[in-house]
C-alpha cells in the first residue's frame, strides 16, 4: 500500500472505441482510482442536462440501479442516492453523493464534484460507501465537441475483496461514458439550454426532462 508521500502515474489500460480508461494506486488504499476520457459530439448543456436528470442515471452509469434525487439546493449543488449492483456473490451497496457544480466563466469548462455523504439518511438494507470521491469534467474542445473526463475513487465496504473491486475499473468507466455518448443525443436533452449570470450558468433556461 502507498503511503501519503508517494504517488503514482496514470496507467492507460484500455483504449477503444474512442474512449480511454486509466487506473492508479493511491495512497492508503488497496482500491484503484479510475479515470475514463472520451471526446463527445454535444454541448455542454445538453451534457449537464443528462447529469442532472439523477432519476434517468441507471439508463447510462454502469451497474447503477434506483437513483433518486434527495434534495435539491440550488441548480449548482444537491444530494443524490444510488445502489450500485455488484456481482454475486458480493452484496449491492447504497451511496449517497453530494454534487457540486463549478464553472469557469471563461472557458466554460464545467466540473462536477462528487462526494460522499453516508450520513445524510440512515442507512437501508443495504452495505453504505462511506468513502467515495469522484468527478465529471467537461471541456471544450471546440464548438460542438466536449472532452468528458469521468474519476473516481471510494472504498466499497463490508469486507468485499479488494481483487474484486479492481476487476470493475475498467467497464465502469468504459461502459458508462460509451453510454453517456449516446443518450445524450436523445431530444430532450438536445434542447437543453443554459441560463447565465455573469458568464456562468446559473439555472435551465430549457429543461424538459
Amino acid at each position: 500500500m502507498l503511503t501519503r508521500s508517494e504517488k503514482i502515474d496514470w496507467e492507460l489500460v484500455k483504449d477503444e472505441d474512442g474512449i480511454k480508461v486509466y487506473t492508479r494506486s493511491i495512497e492508503d488504499s488497496k482500491i484503484k482510482e479510475f479515470k475514463g476520457v472520451t471526446n463527445i459530439k454535444s454541448s455542454i448543456d445538453s451534457l449537464l442536462a443528462v447529469l442532472n436528470d439523477t432519476e434517468a442515471s441507471h439508463k447510462w452509469v454502469h451497474n447503477c440501479k434506483d437513483p433518486l434525487k434527495l434534495r435539491q439546493i440550488s441548480f449548482s449543488e444537491g444530494y443524490i442516492y444510488q445502489v450500485i449492483n455488484f456481482p454475486f456473490p458480493a452484496q449491492d451497496r447504497d451511496i449517497i453523493l453530494h454534487s457540486k457544480i463549478d464553472q469557469d466563466p471563461d472557458t466554460k469548462e464545467v466540473t462536477v464534484n462528487l462526494k460522499s455523504v453516508p450520513d445524510y439518511i440512515s442507512e437501508t438494507n443495504k452495505v453504505r460507501i462511506t468513502k467515495s470521491t469522484g468527478s465529471y469534467n467537461l471541456k471544450p474542445v471546440s464548438n460542438d465537441t466536449i472532452e468528458v473526463t469521468w474519476n473516481h475513487h471510494a472504498e466499497p465496504s463490508g469486507g468485499i475483496p479488494e481483487w474484486l473491486v479492481n476487476s470493475l475499473l475498467i467497464d465502469t468507466p468504459f461502459e458508462t461514458l460509451r453510454s453517456l455518448r449516446k443518450i445524450v443525443q436523445e431530444e430532450k436533452y438536445q434542447k437543453a439550454r443554459l441560463k447565465y449570470s455573469d458568464r456562468i450558468a446559473v439555472d435551465w433556461e430549457v429543461r424538459d426532462w
